[in-house]
């Protein structure tokens, strides 16, 4: 039987050391006046990778970015567009009322309305769900 040493057996069970060690974050103080002309010259450019430019150029390497579902404003536009035109709200709120009051006719043109009104509804959850990156596929 071998028989390892204590050293030899911390070894075996200590955990190894990350290959990569985090380098701590720099810390620069500005002045208001210098901060707001910083920001003016950086525009949309988070102000890190502004500063990050200006110091080393093409040099800058990006840092790894916070995951998030991309939007497809194309979609988003076109959804908010089509609940804009439409005149879902009125028309569902009149429906609501008429059925609180116990007025509602129900005719062959109301089944219609109140169909179409359901399928743009549709239309639209599908369309915002997609731009949103989910699956549409209603949670229980």
């Amino acid at each position: 039987m071998t028989r390892l040493s204590s050293r030899t057996a911390f070894q075996a069970v200590a955990p190894k050391p990350s290959p990569r060690k985090r380098i701590p974050p720099f810390s620069l103080r500005l002045t208001a006046d210098e901060r707001v002309k910083l920001e003016a010259a950086a525009g949309e450019t988070p102000l890190g990778s502004y500063i990050k430019s200006r110091l080393f150029g093409e040099d800058t390497r990006p840092m790894r970015r916070a995951r998030r579902p991309s939007l497809d404003r194309k979609l988003l536009a076109e959804a908010l567009g089509k609940l804009g035109q439409s005149r879902l709200p009125q028309n569902m709120n009149q429906i609501a009322k008429a059925a609180n009051l116990g007025t509602l006719p129900v005719l062959p043109e109301t089944e219609e309305e109140i169909r179409q009104a359901c399928y743009e509804i549709a239309v639209m959850r599908m369309m915002l769900m997609k731009a949103l990156g989910k699956t549409g596929e209603p949670s229980e």
